[in-house]
């Protein structure tokens, strides 16, 4: 007998194609580790296209909609800046489509789970800002930690994040401070209304924030998905445990 699981929608990266990529057509992108973590902890993952007609039947079919991250920055007209770093990288494509799907999965309560990009992407739904280079705004750690010798490798602990004790994220993990790693040079300034800080790096930089009256609406700034510590494991857990709740309540 099969058993049932919840499913898990997964936005991929779009990648334009190129004489000297993996195709001359345009294609999806996703990290195997980023399915292998949501199967592991007992859901389904699914990799969703970029189809608008598609977005109702994917929300009345999924249990869960995780947002992962991508070598791309959301527009900064997204969050009302003119201005342009020079360092951002846009993807129109995606970002027009995670915006449309993202919104609408929230709005459902869904079980939401944004993954650097993706946390992004949910603060700035919400009407959060963000520093469009970490560098260029105070006196803060390098968060891309493969340019720091000895870190190239993020299945490595970069930087401790410390966790606030009354929230959905402190109740999934149980610690105080974990080890992450750190993949960004861009970081939420503020958050945005309805969410909550509950994360922060040594440095200040927020590094998680939720939704506290959403059934489960979590954003991370690392990369759990290389499963750096226990509590890595312990959020895709948590996230697949209020799908498999939606499921069943939906």
């Amino acid at each position: 007998m099969t058993l049932s699981r919840p499913l898990i929608g997964i936005v991929p990266d779009y990648k334009e194609g190129s004489p000297m990529g993996y195709s001359t057509r345009n294609y999806y992108a996703l990290r195997t580790n980023y399915v292998e973590m949501i199967n592991k902890a007992g859901g389904a993952a699914i990799i969703l296209t970029y189809d608008y007609d598609l977005i109702s039947f994917y929300l009345d079919s999924l249990d869960g909609l995780m947002v992962v991250g991508g070598y791309f920055d959301i527009d900064p007209k997204r969050y009302g800046e003119k201005k342009i770093h020079p360092t951002v990288k846009l993807n129109k494509i995606r970002e027009e489509f995670e915006h449309e799907l993202g919104i609408r999965a929230i709005d459902s309560e869904m079980p939401f789970l944004g993954i650097c990009n993706g946390m992004q992407l949910l603060n700035v739904l919400h009407g959060g800002k963000v520093m469009q280079h970490i560098p260029d705004e105070g006196k803060f750690m390098d968060h891309e930690q493969s340019h720091v010798a000895g870190f190239n490798d993020y299945h490595t602990g970069y930087h401790e994040v410390e966790l606030e004790k009354n929230s959905q994220l402190f109740k999934i993990v149980g610690e105080e401070k974990i080890k992450t790693n750190s993949s960004h040079h861009q970081a939420a300034k503020t958050a945005g209304e309805g969410l909550r800080i509950v994360a922060r790096a040594s440095d200040g930089i927020i590094e998680a924030v939720e939704n506290p009256s959403h059934p489960f609406c979590l954003g991370v700034q690392w990369h759990p998905e290389f499963e750096v510590s226990k509590a890595d494991k312990k959020i895709f857990h948590g996230f697949v445990a209020a799908a498999e709740k939606y499921k069943i309540t939906k």
